[in-house]
C-alpha cells in the first residue's frame, strides 16, 4: 500500500510509509506468537504479576517511542517547513528503528515472558472461545495501533505545511481515519481469515470434541482454509471500504478493456481511502468471486488512459494465472519438506527430533527455534519469493503494453510509463528503489521501452517465465508425483 495525498504536486512532501516490511513482519510475528503459545508446559507461570508489568512496560515503550518521534518531527515541520526533506528522511529512519523495537519487544514478550502460557494457564483462559488467542496477540497488535495513532501527527504537520505552498492544499485526514485505514489494510486482511479458522477450531473443540479426537482436525482445517481462499475476495470487499465504480464513460471503457483481453470479474470496485492510497489490486481465482480494486486516490490522480493501463496490468495478473502461481510459490518450502520426508525419512526424523525441544517450554530454546524459523522465512522471501514476484510484475506490465489499443493519441508505452511515474510520485516512492515484490519504477519503465523495441528480448523473457512457472508448479506437485511413483 502506498499512502499519498490527493494533490499530486504535493507528493514529494509526503511522509515516508515503510509498509511492505511491516506487512512481512506482522505476518511472521502473528504466526510465531500463535505457534509458540500452543507449545510449552500446561502449568501457570511463576511471577505472573511481574511478567504482566514487564509486558505492559514493553508495549508502552514502543508506543511512547513512536509518539516522541512523531511529536518531535511534527513540531520541527511546523516550525520550519523548508527543512522538510531532511526532517522526513530522519523520520523515515526513526520509523525503521521503531519497527526493530516493535519486533524485539514482541519477541521478548512472547518468547521470554512466556506470554501465551501466562494467558492460557496463568489466567485460566485456556480453551475459551477466541479470548485466549486475542489476548495472546495483544502485545503484538496494541503497540502497532497506538503507534499508528502517533504517526498521524507527522502526516497532519505535512498537510498543514503544504497549505502555504500549493494552490490546493491537501485534505487533512482525521486521526480516526488514518488509524482505521492502517487497521483495515494491515490487520483486517490477516486477522479476519485467521480468526475465522481459530473460531471454527474452538467451536469444534467445545461442541464436538470427538471430531478432533478422531484425527480429522487436519482435514477439517484444510477444507476451511480452501474455503477461505475462495471467499477471500468477498471478505476483502468488506474489510476494505469499497463501492462499485459508478456507471459512466470510465466504467464502460474498463469493461470493454476486460472483454477485449478476455478476463472476467464480478465487479470493479472503488477502494475508499480518503485519498490516502494510490494503488490498484485484483483478488479472486474464480471469476464469481473476483474483484478489481481501484483506490479513490488513483482515480483522482490519473487520467483515463493511465487508469486503463493500470487496469490492464491487473488483468495481466488474471490472464497469466499469477494469483494461483503466487499461492504455489508460497507453498513451495512446505512442498519441498514433504518431498524430503519421502526421500530422506531418517534425516528428516532427526531434524524433527532436534526441533522437538523447542516445545519444551524453555524460553531460551523456544526463542532459538523461533529465530531459526524467522530466519528461514526471511531468506526464502528475499532470495526466492521476492525475485519471482518481480518477474510476475514485469509480465503483467508487458501484458498491459500489448493489450492496450494504439493509434490516434494513444501510445501504450507512454500511458503505462506515465501511470507508473504518477503512482511513484503520488505514493512518495523513490523511482529508483525496488521493493521485495516490485522492481523499481525506473527499471519497469526501461524494461517496457526495451521490450517494445526488441522482439527477441520479449521472446527471451517469456521463455524465462515459462521456465520459472514450470519450476514452481513442479516443486508444489513433486511430493504427489513422488508418492505416486514410489507407491
Amino acid at each position: 500500500m502506498q499512502l499519498a495525498w490527493k494533490d499530486r504536486d504535493s507528493a514529494a512532501f509526503h511522509s515516508p510509509q515503510p509498509c511492505w516490511p511491516m506487512q512481512i513482519a506482522l505476518i511472521v510475528v502473528v504466526l510465531a506468537a500463535l505457534a509458540v503459545s500452543r507449545g510449552g508446559d500446561s502449568l501457570p507461570v511463576a511471577d505472573a504479576t511481574a511478567r504482566l508489568l514487564l509486558a505492559v512496560a514493553g508495549m508502552a515503550a514502543v508506543s511512547l517511542f513512536a509518539l516522541g518521534c512523531s511529536k518531535f518531527t511534527a513540531r520541527a515541520l511546523l516550525a520550519d517547513f523548508s527543512r522538510y526533506r531532511l526532517l522526513l528522511r530522519r523520520f523515515e529512519n526513526l520509523r525503521r528503528l521503531h519497527l526493530v523495537l516493535w519486533l524485539a519487544t514482541s519477541a521478548g514478550i512472547i518468547y521470554w515472558l512466556d506470554w501465551g502460557q501466562l494467558v492460557r494457564f496463568g489466567w485460566g483462559l485456556d480453551g475459551t472461545f477466541l479470548l485466549d488467542d486475542l489476548l495472546i496477540l495483544l502485545p503484538v497488535l496494541l503497540p502497532l495501533v497506538l503507534s499508528w495513532s502517533a504517526f498521524w501527527e507527522v502526516d497532519r504537520a505535512v498537510c498543514l505545511g503544504l497549505s502555504g505552498r500549493t494552490a490546493s492544499a491537501p485534505k487533512v485526514s482525521s486521526r480516526r481515519q488514518y488509524v482505521a485505514l492502517h487497521v483495515r489494510h494491515h490487520l483486517g486482511i490477516l486477522l479476519v481469515p485467521m480468526l475465522a479458522l481459530l473460531a471454527v477450531q474452538d467451536a469444534v473443540r467445545i461442541f464436538s470434541p470427538r471430531l478432533l479426537e478422531s484425527g480429522n482436525e487436519t482435514v477439517l482445517l484444510g477444507c476451511l482454509l480452501a474455503l477461505l481462499l475462495v471467499l477471500f475476495p468477498l471478505m476483502l470487499r468488506y474489510v476494505w471500504r469499497t463501492h462499485p465504480l459508478p456507471p459512466g464513460p470510465l466504467r464502460e471503457r474498463l469493461e470493454k478493456s476486460a472483454q477485449r483481453v478476455g478476463i472476467h470479474a464480478r465487479d470493479i470496485l472503488v477502494w475508499e481511502t480518503d485519498g490516502m492510497v494510490v494503488n490498484a489490486a485484483v483478488s479472486g481465482v474464480f471469476r464469481r468471486f473476483r474483484y478489481i480494486f481501484l483506490t479513490d486516490g488513483l482515480l483522482a490522480s490519473l487520467g483515463e488512459d493511465e487508469i486503463e493501463a493500470v487496469f490492464a496490468h491487473e488483468a495481466g495478473h488474471v490472464r497469466h494465472k499469477h494469483l494461483i502461481l503466487r499461492m504455489m510459490a508460497m507453498a513451495g518450502p512446505l512442498s519441498l519438506w514433504f518431498l524430503a520426508e519421502q526421500i530422506f525419512p531418517g534425516f528428516c526424523m532427526e531434524i524433527r527430533e532436534s526441533f522437538g525441544r523447542f516445545d519444551s517450554g524453555l524460553a531460551a530454546e523456544a526463542a532459538l527455534g523461533g529465530l531459526l524459523l524467522l530466519l528461514g522465512m526471511a531468506i526464502y522471501i528475499i532470495a526466492i519469493f521476492g525475485p519471482y514476484s518481480r518477474l510476475l510484475e514485469h509480465q503483467a506490465d508487458l501484458f498491459s503494453l500489448r493489450s492496450l489499443p494504439s493509434g490516434g493519441n494513444i501510445y501504450p508505452v507512454k500511458a503505462i510509463g506515465s501511470a507508473l511515474e504518477k503512482l511513484a510520485a503520488n505514493g512518495a516512492v523513490n523511482r529508483n528503489k525496488r521493493t521485495w515484490q516490485h522492481a523499481s519504477i525506473a527499471g519497469r519503465v526501461d524494461f517496457l521501452n526495451r521490450l517494445d523495441l526488441e522482439p527477441n528480448s520479449e521472446l527471451h523473457f517469456q521463455q524465462r517465465m515459462v521456465f520459472a512457472n514450470c519450476l514452481v508448479v513442479g516443486i508444489v506437485l513433486s511430493p504427489i508425483v513422488s508418492r505416486l511413483l514410489v507407491g
